[in-house]
């Protein structure tokens, strides 16, 4: 995966998609390619548009909509200002930008959040409470470990018989839990072992949606 820049300027959600496929090695580019994106994703903080103050989606991503990294399609406006602005918050800490202004700002913004309910482990809906639970593993803000295993409990609550969860979207699930470090983490992995093994068989392709569905599997397979 080598073609074109990381930096999309029509798009914040395809910019932050690349610069996860720069960090997983699944697309090369330079180091000033990846700074050049960082800074733009930086500069959308608290634009209009953006979801308690974190970072803005473009007019293409809102009038679009989002297709997550593991392809599942999300809705506009609403869905997209929280979720791309979670995942822009996301990025920025682990390409080391955590000491930003615009980051240090953004990290209110999830303050907010948290005080509207995520304390709770969930916030709105299956698909945003997965992209929550994504972003609160990185930020590590204050109880974060006692907030993420409330989250975790949710998405266990929500198990279906056939190793997927109710309501949840599978593929960006598993993604979320692979990056969380948890033992609870580790048994939804483990529930989800069930469809884990039939399902990597359809996914040897190298585009974006196959190669992060891909990850997700084989994170759940090596919990077994």
């Amino acid at each position: 995966m080598e073609a074109d820049e990381v930096l999309v300027p029509d798009s914040l959600q395809e910019t932050l998609w690349r610069l996860e496929e720069v960090r997983l090695g699944f697309r090369r580019k330079s180091v000033d390619d990846v700074q050049e994106a960082l800074q733009w994703v930086l500069s959308r903080q608290g634009l209009k548009g953006s979801y308690c103050d974190l970072f803005a989606p473009t007019h293409q991503d809102l009038t679009q909509g989002v297709q997550l990294l593991t392809g599942e399609r999300i809705g506009r406006y609403g869905a997209a200002r929280h979720i791309l602005g979670e995942e822009a918050l996301r990025t920025v800490i682990i390409w080391d930008h955590r000491s930003s202004a615009s980051t240090a700002e953004a990290l209110k913004g999830f303050n907010q959040i948290l005080e509207r309910g995520g304390r709770s482990g969930s916030y709105c809906c299956y698909r945003c409470t997965s992209s929550f639970l994504r972003t609160l593993a990185v930020v590590r803000p204050e109880e974060w470990e006692e907030i993420l295993e409330k989250g975790l409990s949710k998405i266990k609550a929500a198990r279906t018989p056939d190793g997927r969860w109710h309501g949840f979207p599978f593929y960006y699930t598993l993604l979320t839990l692979s990056e969380i470090d948890s033992p609870f983490a580790g048994d939804e992995l483990r529930h989800a072992g069930k469809v884990a093994r039939g399902l990597l068989k359809r996914y040897k392709g190298d585009d974006r949606i196959s190669l992060f569905r891909r990850r997700g599997l084989k994170a759940t397979l090596n919990a077994l």
